[in-house]
């Protein structure tokens, strides 16, 4: 999984190399060299960071070779933030060093950042404030979530203007034929990802009909049981994947959002469990059977890193809602007894009435392929290394997943990787992107 998650980046960090490489050696071969080398600087800001910008549109569309080549869609959305920093930064590199001749003219050079009657230049200065403004929305303002995707559509602007400025600019990418060919196959192709995952995606994606058979309840966590709609036409999922759910009905908005299965593979429905943690959530348990449901998935590699580590006894460490794909792990036998192997499953929540799952998986746990420990802050302390060892026989020979709010699995993780457990031991599923 880590060296999946390694690759994709690599053939990301290629790609960025391979534009500047072309563009390089085009200037050799027409012998065209710049006298400012401060242009350089801007030339590497703006080439590397279209590159990059492509990458996002392509990292977004669920794609299944996108998900192999970083070893799971949660470290798709992971790097799609990560490299969207990257541009950010990238970009910014553009018009400073284009401006830094300017100086010490410090009015001309704070001149060079806004409006003039220079349209090439404002095309830039349009597409760099539309930038810092997405930009600042996605990553460092609190939205909430419905607000927080509609705010990814604008983002098809930005690549619309940063192909307008590509084109009126008339400069080396316009120039070179080679270099040309390559940044508009990027382009192109970064346009019909925005369009596949904005438009077609509903229609063209991997996309299941179901309909809401029970509405059930656990606490504060609602079960939405879902049968597909024409028999033989289910959705086929492997322990702990997830899906996309859009609900064709007045109570909830059309939006999709993603869920995990809790119910094992090969069953006649699927199970999903739902906390109650906004608007949209609080709102599921007013639905009743026969909604429809359109279903698009499977998606994740969570509980594939299992079957990459069969020598490997396995501890499940689920924060309170993070137990959902645990139960769909557990739930099937042959995952479990694959190997020959224990699983140890630890359920961790504040308090002991939180733990809604408990009877499913103590009941679970009477095979000898499961060892069952449920953990409460409350009464028993949060939760580290050195006591998930003495729970499950020492670090040794283990692999860890887990599952759960961002702040316990960093904390856990953290813990872990400095009492020795390698990297590679460990592995997480986190949704807290947004």
């Amino acid at each position: 999984m880590r060296k999946q998650y390694f690759w994709g980046y690599t053939v990301v960090v290629a790609t960025t190399v391979t534009t500047l490489l072309i563009w390089l050696g085009s200037k050799w071969y027409v012998d065209d060299w710049d006298d400012d080398p401060f242009r350089y600087v801007a030339k590497v800001g703006s080439m590397g960071a279209t590159t990059l910008i492509c990458w996002t549109f392509v990292l977004s569309t669920r794609f299944p070779v996108v998900e192999r080549l970083f070893g799971g869609l949660d470290k798709v959305y992971k790097a799609h933030r990560n490299i969207g920093r990257v541009a950010f930064v990238l970009i910014l590199l553009h018009p400073t060093f284009l401006a830094v001749p300017l100086i010490p003219q410090w009015g001309e050079f704070l001149g060079f950042f806004w409006f003039s009657d220079d349209w090439v230049r404002n095309s830039g200065i349009i597409a760099l404030l539309l930038f810092i403004v997405l930009v600042s929305v996605s990553l460092w303002i609190t939205l909430r979530y419905h607000v927080w995707k509609q705010t990814h559509h604008f983002f098809g602007l930005l690549l619309l203007v940063v192909i307008v400025h590509t084109i009126v600019a008339d400069a080396e990418i316009m120039t070179f034929p080679v270099l040309r060919a390559w940044f508009f196959s990027w382009l192109a192709v970064a346009a019909f990802c925005f369009l596949y995952i904005r438009v077609l995606y509903r229609w063209m994606g991997p996309l299941h009909d179901y309909e809401v058979a029970t509405v059930a309840h656990r606490g504060d966590v609602t079960e939405l049981y879902l049968t597909p709609t024409r028999p033989g036409r289910h959705l086929t999922h492997r322990p702990g994947q997830f899906i996309y759910i859009s609900i064709d009905t007045d109570e909830v908005s059309a939006e999709l959002h993603p869920f995990s299965i809790s119910s094992p593979p090969g069953q006649p429905h699927l199970r999903l469990s739902v906390a109650e943690v906004g608007d949209w959530t609080s709102t599921l348990s007013e639905l009743r059977g026969g909604e429809r449901v359109k279903v698009w998935g499977p998606y994740g590699k969570f509980g594939d890193s299992l079957r990459s580590t069969p020598t490997l006894d396995p501890v499940l460490i689920a924060g309170g809602i993070g137990v959902t794909p645990f139960l769909s792990m557990i739930g099937d036998d042959r995952f479990v007894r694959e190997g020959e192997r224990t699983a140890h499953l630890i359920y961790s929540v504040v308090k002991p009435e939180e733990a809604v799952y408990d009877d499913e998986i103590t009941t679970r746990s009477r095979s000898e392929a499961l060892s069952y420990i449920r953990h409460s802050s409350d009464e028993d302390g949060f939760l580290d290394a050195t006591t998930i060892g003495e729970m499950v026989g020492g670090l040794d020979g283990k692999v860890f997943l887990i599952c759960g709010p961002a702040p316990m699995m960093q904390t856990v993780t953290k813990d872990l990787r400095e009492h020795g457990v390698g990297v590679d031991r460990i592995i997480t599923e986190d949704f807290s992107v947004a």
